[in-house]
């Protein structure tokens, strides 16, 4: 096993762009987005804030079971397959979900 001396500097390789992991892009389809209703829209936007489902009915005003056919809709439409997914589509496109709020 070979040391490092506290001046001694570990070799890069330069112009390697596979030492730089990707960035995983954000699941889901962005170009659904016009598609979702206003309050979809705002269920979504809340959803990026890790609210719940409690926590959004009461911030909007509506009952849980509303929430979740919201989410339901929304989930088809953006093409994503459960709450994280739709979490994170929110979290990545948060600016064009809020356009038409």
């Amino acid at each position: 096993m070979t040391y490092l001396a506290k001046d001694d500097q570990v070799p890069r390789p330069q112009g390697d762009s596979s030492s730089t992991p990707a960035t995983p892009s954000a699941p889901g389809d962005p170009h659904a987005i016009p598609s979702l209703t206003p309050r979809e829209r705002q269920v979504l936007v809340l959803l990026s804030h890790a609210a719940d489902n409690r926590e959004i009915s009461r911030q909007l005003g509506i009952a849980e079971r509303t929430v979740k056919a919201h989410l339901t809709n929304l989930m088809v439409k953006i093409k994503v397959t459960g709450r994280t997914e739709a979490a994170l589509f929110a979290y990545a496109h948060h600016g064009s979900l809020a356009e038409g709020l």
